[in-house]
């Protein structure tokens, strides 16, 4: 199933932390804390990490930043779209380049 379609940070191949949005972390959460990934060919364990900030897209107010994190994102080039599927029968989030 399609989530969402993002554009890889510069940061993402330093953390390996994709952002994506609150409905998109909402539904991988279904799968539990920790969940398959693919990535590039590759297979292997992903979390989702949410952290409280208060960057410029919210105007300095308080909102919740959400991220896949996983080792394999480290691949991932900046500044390219990558599409976020989910396999609920497999429990496996997919993230692959556009």
């Amino acid at each position: 199933m399609f989530l969402e379609q993002r554009v890889v940070s510069r940061k993402t191949p330093l953390d390996g932390k994709l952002e994506i949005s609150p409905a998109t972390a909402g539904r991988i959460g279904a799968l539990g804390e920790t969940f398959s990934v693919a990535c590039g060919g590759r297979e292997g364990i992903a979390r989702l990490h949410s952290m409280e900030c208060t960057c410029a897209k919210g105007a300095g107010e308080r909102h919740v930043h959400h991220f896949v994190e996983s080792p394999l994102l480290e691949a991932l080039a900046p500044g390219r779209e990558v599409r976020v599927e989910m396999d609920e029968h497999r429990g496996e989030v997919r993230i692959e380049a556009v």
